[in-house]
């Protein structure tokens, strides 16, 4: 976190319209120090594994 001046993670759940279960949007907001900072791609795994971790303790 150290090459990003801001760094927000916000989560949001809404239930499914129709049948059970909720769907999860996930937003990360980042502003980099400079542009060669990569985009950080790698949390992408990281938030979908979560993901999958909390899906299997609901179900």
């Amino acid at each position: 976190m150290e090459e990003y001046k801001s760094f927000v993670v916000t989560i949001q759940v809404f239930p499914r319209s129709e049948g059970s279960g909720s769907v999860v949007h996930w937003t990360l907001e980042y502003d980099k120090l400079h542009d060669e900072i990569v985009h950080p791609e790698t949390l992408l795994q990281f938030v979908q594994d979560i993901s999958k971790d909390i899906d299997v303790c609901l179900t």
